[in-house]
C-alpha cells in the first residue's frame, strides 16, 4: 500500500508554495494604472504623429519604472513594513509622473515636474535595495552598478531639462533613457549571481499586460458614454470590445515555450533580457491600440482619422510582431505560432490603404477578425503543448514548468 508522507517529512522544494504576487504589488500596480491612463489619452487627445511620438516616448520610462520595481521584488522582497514604506513613497512620484505626463512637451513645469518625479520614483528602487542589503548580501555586485549608472543618467536628465530647450531637450533624454535601458545588458554577471522566482515574474509581466488591455476597455466604454448611447456608437463599441478581447485572447493563450525555457528565465542571462525588453513593444502596441480604439469609438465621425487608424493597427501588428519574435527566441523562428502572428501582422497592415473606405466600425472590427483568425489557427499547437506538459509535479521527477514567451 502506498503512504502518503507528512508536509513535515517531504522536502522544502515540495512542500514549498508556488511564489504568487503580494497584495502590496497589486496596490502599486493600481498606480501605475492612472499613469498608464494619462498615457494613452495622450494617443486620442492629440490625434496626429507627433502626438503619438510623444505618447511612446514617455510610456518608455513609465514601463522602465515598473520593471525596476517589479524585477527588485522579485529577486529580494520580503514585504515587511519597512519595505512597503519606501516603496510608497517611490508609487507617490509614480504618481507625480502620472500628473506631469499630460503636460510634457507643452510647459516647462510639466518637463520638470515628469523629470522630477521619475528620478524620484528610481531613488525609491535604490532605497530598497540599500535596505535589501541588509539581508542579501549577494545583492551588493548589482546594487553598485544600479546607483552607480543611474548616477549618470540622472546627471543628464537634470542637465537636459534646465539647459537644454525644444528638441536639443527630448533628444537628450532618449540618450538618458537608452543608457538606462542598457544597464542591464552592461551588468552582465552580476544579474546571474542574483536569480529570481521565473514564475513569479511572468504573473507580474501579464498583470501589467492586464492593466495595458484595460485601458482599451476603459477607453472604448468612455468613448460609448461621450456618444452618449447613440446607435452610431453600439457597432465601433462591440467591435473595439472584439479587438482587446482577442488582444487578451492572443497573449494569454500562447505562454507555451520548449522545456527548461522557465528555468533559464529564472537564471537571467539572454532569455531574461530577450523576455523583459520583448515586453516593451508588446505593452507599447497595446498602449497605442488601446488609446486609439477609443478615440476611434468616441470620435462619431464616419471614418476613423488616418493617425488613429496607424495607431490602431500598427500597434496590433506592433504586438503580434513582438510577441511572435519574444517566443521564436524560445521555440524558433519556424515554430508554427511564431510564422502565424508574423503573417497575421503583415496582414493586419495590408489594411491601411483600405481604412479610408472602411466606417469606423469596420476599421476595429477588421484587426479583431485576423487576431480571432490567429488564434484559432495557433489552437493545434497550444493544444499539442498542453498534452506534452506534465499536469502535477512529483517527488520522483521534476516538473516542466510553465515557459514564460507570450
Amino acid at each position: 500500500m502506498t503512504t502518503t508522507r507528512s508536509a513535515e517529512e517531504q522536502p522544502p522544494a515540495i512542500r514549498e508554495l508556488p511564489r504568487r504576487a503580494t497584495w502590496f504589488e497589486l496596490f502599486g500596480d493600481l498606480v501605475f494604472v492612472a499613469a498608464v491612463g494619462q498615457t494613452t489619452h495622450r494617443v486620442g487627445g492629440h490625434p496626429s504623429a507627433a502626438g503619438t511620438a510623444a505618447a511612446a516616448a514617455l510610456f518608455v520610462p513609465l514601463w522602465w519604472t515598473w520593471v525596476l520595481y517589479t524585477v527588485r521584488a522579485n529577486r529580494a522582497d520580503r514585504d515587511r513594513s519597512a519595505q512597503r514604506l519606501i516603496a510608497t513613497a517611490g508609487l507617490a512620484a509614480v504618481t507625480g509622473m502620472a500628473v506631469h505626463i499630460g503636460g510634457v512637451g507643452h510647459d516647462q513645469g510639466a518637463d520638470t515636474g515628469f523629470v522630477v518625479s521619475y528620478l524620484c520614483a528610481r531613488a525609491g528602487v535604490a532605497a530598497l535595495y540599500a535596505w535589501d542589503l541588509r539581508h542579501e548580501p549577494r545583492l551588493r555586485r548589482i546594487v553598485t552598478a544600479y546607483v552607480a549608472g543611474s548616477s549618470v543618467t540622472a546627471a543628464i536628465w537634470l542637465t537636459a531639462t534646465f539647459a537644454l530647450d525644444g528638441p536639443a531637450r527630448y533628444g537628450t533624454w532618449g540618450l538618458a533613457m537608452a543608457l538606462e535601458l542598457a544597464l542591464p545588458l552592461l551588468a552582465g554577471r552580476r544579474l546571474a549571481d542574483t536569480p529570481g522566482d521565473a514564475e513569479h515574474l511572468r504573473e507580474r509581466f501579464g498583470l501589467f499586460t492586464i492593466i495595458v488591455i484595460g485601458e482599451t476597455v476603459l477607453g472604448f466604454t468612455n468613448g460609448l458614454v461621450e456618444a452618449h448611447t447613440a446607435a452610431s456608437a453600439v457597432l465601433p463599441g462591440a467591435a473595439a470590445f472584439a479587438l482587446a478581447a482577442g488582444l487578451w485572447w492572443s497573449y494569454f493563450s500562447a505562454s507555451g515555450t520548449r522545456p527548461g525555457a522557465h528555468e533559464e528565465l529564472a537564471a537571467g542571462g539572454r532569455h531574461l533580457h530577450i523576455y523583459v525588453f520583448g515586453h516593451l513593444p508588446i505593452q507599447l502596441g497595446l498602449a497605442l491600440t488601446g488609446g486609439a480604439a477609443g478615440a476611434a469609438v468616441a470620435t462619431g465621425h464616419d471614418h476613423v482619422a488616418a493617425p488613429l487608424t496607424a495607431c490602431v493597427l500598427g500597434g496590433t501588428a506592433l504586438f503580434l510582431t513582438s510577441t511572435a519574435l519574444v517566443r521564436a527566441s524560445f521555440t524558433g523562428v519556424r515554430e508554427s505560432v511564431v510564422v502565424i502572428r508574423l503573417v497575421t501582422a503583415a496582414a493586419v497592415l495590408c489594411l491601411l490603404p483600405l481604412t479610408p473606405h472602411l466606417p469606423v466600425a469596420g476599421t476595429l472590427a477588421a484587426p479583431a477578425a485576423l487576431l480571432a483568425a490567429s488564434v484559432v489557427a495557433e489552437a493545434p499547437a497550444h493544444r499539442r503543448r498542453m498534452r506534452t506538459r506534465p499536469a502535477a509535479r512529483t517527488t520522483d521527477a521534476p516538473q516542466t514548468e510553465r515557459s514564460p514567451a507570450p
